[in-house]
């Protein structure tokens, strides 16, 4: 009999789930495939999930309240944040951390655009301890590239959990941590129900269309698109931003970037004439008809340290659907775009260049399908049961974890007692501001009120 794995994912699944969902989901089916005898449970959660049609894994909802239910009945468990209170279950349980992003530096950003002040500083020290507790949790941390492997060896030395034992028994410590990229997805890419070419209001069969696949948040920079595009002054040439408000993320909603795009586009006169929003978050299945009906994919990004570690997973659907495209400099996917010539790279922040860089892109017919059969040659290399290899190996293997628990657990104890000290510090704020919001909008309906009767007269 094989090891019952737990996969616990902390984004939305089902037919509209982001790059979390579609990962969490991607690793179900190959670990069931994959791993001989194994029994897979995916958890998220939302309500509205769906079981697979061909029932390789069950997916149900889990909570606080059968969180440790459910880790009792499995062997292996999987997720990108574990809650602390299956800390009792340490010492018997196998605990895979699936870092997809230096969260560091993204909830850096998050936290810029949500918080100011001490409240700013209080988030980042719990999630700071957060990450820190993930890592000393971990038997085998999973990343989805090289570059963030390295940040998260220094991070795990810093935290004391390489040691002298661990090291002899692994100098390379693959067996402790891993690069497993995103994968993409598994069908060939074939033609399907148009869903813009005549069929959405502002887009002609001639049209040359730029998709941006994904959503607009805090580290992305549509303005540069948007001016490159008023420089081109080309009413051929249609952008849709595909996304909108992350599903199941409130803190990745309509937020700062996405408003100012939009007041962008209208103020150039681009809104829903050269340049459309979808409003909402387009499903997984859907969203692969837009990839392969436009012309190109432009995403833009600000280069800094978020940028750096990255992994544009929404880059992904762009490889599968061999969708030449643009993007920022910085981070590791857009050296691959450069090296493998799948598209054109840019600098930051600069409009003309990305002007240049669309009309060529577009025009080039020669250098387009260049970059279309070289997007065609990667897709192999790029499938789940490739990327995944790492975790199904793990998974695969009874062995003990390569840095022993008795070493950790002291760590792991310390880890947990800060991380709700501090989580208790930053609540506290949160509860103080939303108070302070609720006497800001008291005040400001009472002078509304008290200016009614002037008004009137």
């Amino acid at each position: 009999m094989g090891p019952r794995i737990l996969i616990l994912c902390r984004g939305y699944l089902g037919s509209h789930m982001s790059a979390p969902g579609i990962r969490a989901t991607a690793q179900a089916r190959v670990l069931a495939r994959h791993v001989p005898g194994a029994k897979v449970t995916l958890a998220g959660t939302n309500l509205d999930f769906e079981q697979p049609e061909d029932g390789v894994y069950t997916v149900t909802r889990w909570s606080a309240r059968n969180i440790l239910q459910l880790v009792a009945g499995h062997d292996i468990i999987i997720s990108s944040m574990l809650p602390p209170h299956v800390a009792g279950f340490f010492p018997f349980k196998r605990f895979v951390v699936d870092l997809f992003s230096q969260y560091a530096m993204e909830w850096m950003e998050v936290g810029m655009q949500h918080y100011e002040g001490r409240h700013r500083r209080a988030w980042v020290e719990r999630t700071r301890t957060v990450l820190s507790m993930q890592l000393t949790f971990a038997d085998f941390v999973l990343t989805c590239n090289e570059r963030q492997r390295d940040s998260y060896v220094g991070m795990m030395i810093s935290l004391g959990l390489i040691s002298p034992r661990v090291y002899d028994a692994d100098p390379t410590l693959r067996r402790y941590i891993d690069s497993a990229p995103h994968g993409i997805r598994p069908e060939l890419p074939e033609p399907g129900p148009r869903v813009l070419r005549g069929v959405r209001e502002g887009f002609a069969e001639d049209d040359r269309i730029i998709i941006w696949n994904g959503g607009i948040i805090q580290w992305y920079d549509p303005a540069t698109l948007l001016e490159a595009l008023r420089i081109l002054r080309r009413d051929d040439i249609k952008l849709l931003f595909l996304g909108a408000a992350y599903p199941g993320i409130k803190e990745l909603g309509k937020g700062v970037r996405f408003q100012d795009a939009k007041a962008i586009a209208e103020r150039n006169g681009q809104l829903d004439r050269t340049v459309f929003f979808e409003e909402g978050w387009v499903s997984h299945e859907v969203a692969k008809r837009y990839v392969q009906e436009a012309d190109i994919s432009v995403c833009c990004y600000f280069d800094n340290l978020e940028t750096r570690y990255s992994h544009r997973t929404r880059f992904v659907d762009l490889i599968w659907a061999e969708l030449p495209f643009i993007c920022t400099h910085g981070d590791v996917l857009a050296e691959e775009v450069a090296q493998n010539t799948w598209g054109v790279v840019v600098p930051e922040e600069d409009p003309p260049a990305l002007a240049r860089a669309i009309e060529k892109l577009i025009d080039d017919r020669d250098f387009h399908a260049r970059c279309k059969a070289n997007l065609a040659a990667s897709r192999a290399s790029l499938q789940w049961d490739e990327t995944m290899k790492p975790l199904i190996d793990f998974c695969s293997q009874p062995e003990a974890s390569l840095s022993p628990k008795w070493e950790r657990i002291p760590g792991l104890t310390q880890r947990i007692g800060t991380y709700v000290g501090r989580r208790t510090v930053f609540n506290l704020y949160d509860r103080g501001l939303k108070r302070r919001h609720e006497r800001e909008e008291a005040l400001e309906r009472r002078a509304s009120l008290a200016a009614r009767p002037a008004e009137s007269g």
